[in-house]
């Protein structure tokens, strides 16, 4: 009986041609994008399997973070392409709730692969289509399940675009006495472990890849026997308490040296070295093969320096150290991160915010020269990559800044579930959310980048003022106990909670309360009068609200940080005087009347949770004049805690 062709699948009008990369159906190709053809494939080879979303998301676009509506719009394209009824579907059918999964019609003829000429073609009775049929989901289950056929297939091309994949190959212990084979072994499968980590890479096995140890084969050759696309070989070399450690990333396809390092260490602690050395590698590896989180789609870079700049610039930016000399070392490694590598969208974005934020420290005409070329930063992305989740970023600032509130949040959401949920994807919708009251929705989101990064003190900071916007006060006081164990100034924390213990919100005697306005007043943003002052009556609500008063009117004797007066008086329970302090503080932000300030200035109305302000007039006024009521009523989603009465009023608890 003939055999299918393992590299087309044909049945009824379709030709799956996976050597071709193309769909014909009824004699006409039809036209599909790589992405799609590699999910028809995917599905295609294991016809009655079921696929994940996140599995197809893996082994097509190298990770899970591609926001699900891309998948969708995928499948509508595939369906369109096979002539599909979404609702009686016959190849492509949803499990819902799972994913998808390809059937072949069972009960239509399938053609058998070309023949020679002159050899005559077997009519096949409608009894052996079964037969066939199961010799071509065999064929093609089989193909899955031992990878991509030999070097230059079009499966193993159209697999390597789908899943790079590599083998770790044995180090080698060129230390004199030879001495360090169990090093050696065990960086080898350290690295091994920690890029295994990787659901978009495959990594070959421990076994397969010692079958090569001692031998001296070319890498090409191994590459084929191995059936990956790239290896990293590397040795170790000792001498007394000095470590040499060199690791290489070859492709393998040519021998070509994609990236190498060469490691020294101060030899202590083995398995500490070890473990650092590997993660290193490891880490560097996805990034030059692109499966990492910062990737090409997600507007990273393939370029291991320019990473490596991007980390330490990020570092600076999740202490917080912003102070001018980190300013300025944001600025050198970000400009050295674009000359490495213009394409990446993230280096260009950290370029711009290191402009912005170096500008705020400079005086004279600088600070104009650097604002403009960070316009001139934003605008080139959005031209390079308008489609990048920066430049939609960006644009849903854009619109917030226009007024158009509603459309900003719905652009900004769109961006923070399309990607992981880091710092930058999220923080400009986290305070829009805050911003038009919706409170619990920010605790939400703060939590998930929460969990990405635990260590990070800012998260702990706002989460404690969200927290206590929602009046979840023994939440804030959890999350301020577990922050005080983070790295970084625990000013702001320390003022949630000083204001918190104010409204009688927290435990802790007039002492700790004493030792909170101590710690305050160092800080030189709360060095003013209105705050020393302050520390000499904190037993005594009606002398602490007369200096509030007297802050209100007199600025120089308030200072710049005008959200204390709000908060103090909010505390202390006088709704009337809060709400008179937080027009004072909305009145001095741009754009508070027009409905245009920014998402930030808005943290101020929430803010203040303690004293009954949120039912005030005047509170209700403030709403209405920054724009807040009109996207309430536009959308519908009023903020937690507030509704409409009837068409014309509201009202907020």
């Amino acid at each position: 009986m003939p055999q299918p062709d393992p590299d087309r699948l044909v049945f009824s009008d379709v030709v799956i041609d996976f050597a071709g990369r193309r769909l014909l159906r009824g004699g006409a190709e039809q036209a599909l994008e790589p992405k799609a053809f590699a999910v028809l494939a995917l599905l295609a080879s294991s016809p009655g399997r079921v696929f994940g979303r996140d599995e197809i998301l893996d082994a097509v676009w190298g990770h899970r973070h591609v926001t699900q509506s891309v998948l969708n719009r995928v499948m509508s394209l595939l369906r369109q392409a096979l002539g599909e009824d979404a609702q009686q579907p016959r190849l492509l059918h949803t499990v819902y709730g799972i994913g998808y999964r390809f059937d072949v019609p069972a009960t239509e003829g399938v053609a058998a692969p070309a023949v020679p000429a002159g050899r005559a073609r077997p009519r096949w009775p409608r009894v052996a289509t079964v037969a066939v049929l199961g010799l071509l989901v065999v064929g093609a289950v089989a193909w899955k399940m031992r990878g991509p056929a030999g070097p230059g297939s079009p499966r193993a091309a159209l697999v390597a675009q789908a899943q790079p994949s590599l083998a770790v190959l044995p180090f080698v212990d060129l230390s004199q006495a030879r001495d360090q084979g169990y090093l050696a072994d065990g960086l080898a499968e350290e690295i091994r472990d920690q890029l295994a980590q990787s659901p978009a890479l495959r990594v070959v096995g421990r076994t397969s890849s010692a079958a090569f140890r001692g031998r001296d084969d070319d890498l090409r050759a191994i590459g084929r026997a191995l059936d990956v696309a790239y290896l990293l070989e590397g040795s170790v070399r000792r001498d007394g308490s000095q470590l040499r450690v060199t690791a290489q990333l070859v492709r393998a396809e040519d021998g070509s040296h994609l990236w190498s390092k060469t490691y020294a260490r101060e030899l202590r602690d083995i398995f500490a070295v070890q473990d650092g050395i590997a993660r290193d590698v490891a880490l560097a590896l996805r990034v030059k093969l692109d499966v990492a989180r910062f990737n090409r789609e997600q507007g990273g870079t393939t370029r291991v320096d320019a990473y490596e700049r991007f980390l330490r610039w990020r570092d600076i930016v999740m202490r917080e150290q912003f102070d001018v000399d980190h300013d300025r070392e944001r600025l050198r490694l970000a400009r050295e991160m674009v000359a490495l590598d213009p394409a990446c969208v993230l280096c260009q974005d950290a370029l711009a915010s290191s402009l912005t934020a170096m500008a705020k420290e400079l005086d004279g005409p600088q600070p104009d020269r650097l604002r403009a070329e960070a316009a001139q930063v934003r605008a080139h992305i959005a031209r390079i990559a308008p489609g990048s989740w920066v430049a939609r970023r960006d644009r849903s600032n854009a619109l917030w800044r226009e007024g158009r509130h509603a459309d900003a949040i719905a652009l900004a959401k769109q961006v923070a579930d399309g990607g992981p949920p880091s710092k930058e994807r999220t923080w400009d919708y986290a305070y829009m959310l805050y911003a038009v009251g919706h409170l619990e929705d920010t605790i939400a989101l703060v939590e998930r980048v929460r969990a990405v990064e635990p260590r990070a003190l800012f998260l702990s900071r706002d989460l404690q003022y969200d927290y206590t916007a929602a009046r979840r006060y023994q939440d804030a006081e959890a999350e301020y106990q577990r922050g005080r164990r983070l790295e970084g100034s625990q000013h702001e924390a320390d003022y949630v909670a000083f204001v918190r213990q104010l409204a009688g919100k927290r435990g802790g005697d007039q002492r700790e309360l004493r030792d909170l306005h101590r710690r305050l007043q160092a800080h030189e943003g709360l060095d003013t009068p209105f705050f020393r002052e302050l520390g000499n009556v904190l037993d005594d609500r009606d002398a602490m609200l007369k200096l509030v008063r007297r802050a209100i009117r007199d600025e120089a004797y308030a200072g710049e940080a005008k959200y204390v007066q709000t908060g103090v008086a909010d505390a202390l329970g006088d709704a009337d005087l809060a709400v008179a302090a937080l027009r004072r503080e909305l009145e001095a932000e741009p754009g508070f009347g027009e409905g245009t300030m920014a998402q930030y200035s808005h943290v101020a109305f929430w803010n203040a949770p303690y004293s009954g302000l949120r039912a005030h007039p005047g509170f209700k006024a403030l709403l209405v004049q920054a724009g807040i009521v009109d996207y309430w009523r536009q959308t519908g989603r009023w903020g937690d805690g507030c509704a409409p009465l009837g068409a014309q009023d509201f009202q907020c608890r």
